[in-house]
């Protein structure tokens, strides 16, 4: 029988930053993964990314990993902040923060691989891929691999497997989840005039549109509208998309001369009813799933992580009981929630003011940006 001191459910990002900051001398950690673990590719244009911001650099500094993520990443250090055909203008600099960067833009592919290399090379994590969780019950997995029944005991368990988890279904525990009746398309362009360390969130009548720097003359967009607006522009060839995207962030950047392969992702918002159950905690997205308005959503995973690094920084897993578990995991849920909520409500407020038509929300964002 397989034993674990903390078995995580879920090995994407988040499951192996979860690994990663919760390994010890004295731990065994079993990260289960469904698909196959493939040393990712960066992908050029076709690379989708994330943006990481100063408190989860300062969160692979402690992993030590900065130093290489930092190589593979471009630096925010001034964010412009404007509304499409509207008065009004926000800056923000790094600088004024006492801040080296706001914050970095990482393709995933690249954060994937220094993390899965981190992960492989560590004596304490177990990888399992391939790993089809079928129960879970308390501290035991059950999970098929390859066509065989296999199991995990654990002291803890953390699920880590996504919005549409099915280990946090297992559980019982329920989720609210709003759909916003809006579409992001994702591409990654590269533009004449490229402005080294600057990020753009523009708002737009359909909603916000972010570039986002990945170095040199590429840049990251994300381009929040109506799902019906983002299935014609999916049927656009790429220069025709190109001018209705420029049309739409104007020309910062000088001209956008090239775009790669355009995904349009539906946006809702998930949101757990509780955060652990027995033996259990969820984190990322399995206990919160963000509008990407804010850019949120990876960096509040990881200070979830960071949460439960300190609750569990003391603890001897051999003398772990049902009610210390019990104290710790409640613990945690009274330390995450009010964040949680904070970053929930920050994330539909910003939503509802620069999506909305209404004449009043129109002079609303131009108070609010001047």
């Amino acid at each position: 029988m397989p034993a674990s001191d903390i078995a995580i459910i879920g090995g994407g990002l988040v499951g192996l930053c979860a690994a990663l900051a919760l390994q010890h001398t004295a731990r065994r950690i079993t990260l289960l993964e469904s698909r196959p673990i493939e040393v990712p590719r960066s992908g050029g244009l076709e690379a989708r990314s994330i943006a990481l911001s100063a408190s989860s650099a300062q969160l692979f500094r402690a992993l030590g990993l900065w130093e290489t993520l930092a190589a593979e990443a471009a630096p925010i250090r001034h964010i412009h902040i404007s509304s499409r055909g509207r008065w009004g203008v926000a800056r923000l600099d790094a600088s004024d923060y006492r801040l080296e960067a706001l914050g970095h833009v990482i393709e995933n592919p690249r954060l994937a691989r220094v993390l899965l290399d981190a992960a492989v090379d560590s004596k304490r994590i177990r990888l399992v891929d391939e790993a089809e969780v079928t129960a879970l019950s308390g501290g035991t997995v059950e999970y098929r691999r390859r066509g065989r029944k296999q199991h995990v005991e654990a002291n803890l368990v953390l699920v880590a497997d996504g919005a549409e988890s099915a280990a946090r279904a297992a559980l019982g525990i329920g989720h609210q989840s709003i759909d916003y009746g809006q579409s992001a398309v994702v591409v990654n362009v590269e533009v004449d005039r490229p402005r080294a360390g600057v990020a753009y969130e523009r708002f737009t009548d359909q909603g916000p549109l972010a570039m986002l720097p990945l170095g040199g003359v590429r840049y990251a967009c994300v381009w929040t509208m109506s799902p019906q607006r983002a299935a014609a522009l999916g049927e656009l060839d790429e220069r025709e998309f190109i001018t209705e995207l420029q049309d739409s962030f104007g020309y910062r950047l000088g001209r956008i001369e090239r775009a790669g392969e355009r995904v349009a992702l539906a946006l809702r918002r998930t949101r757990a009813e509780r955060l652990y159950a027995v033996r259990c905690l969820l984190i990322g997205n399995a206990a919160n799933a963000l509008h990407p308005v804010a850019g949120q959503s990876f960096n509040l995973s990881l200070r979830d992580i960071a949460c439960l690094y300190e609750l569990l920084a003391e603890c001897d897993f051999a003398d772990l009981d049902e009610v210390t578990i019990e104290q710790l995991a409640a613990e945690y849920q009274r330390l995450r929630e009010p964040e949680h909520r904070r970053v929930i409500g920050y994330g539909d407020g910003l939503v509802t003011l620069f999506s909305n038509r209404l004449p009043v929300f129109d002079r609303l964002r131009a108070a609010g940006l001047g």
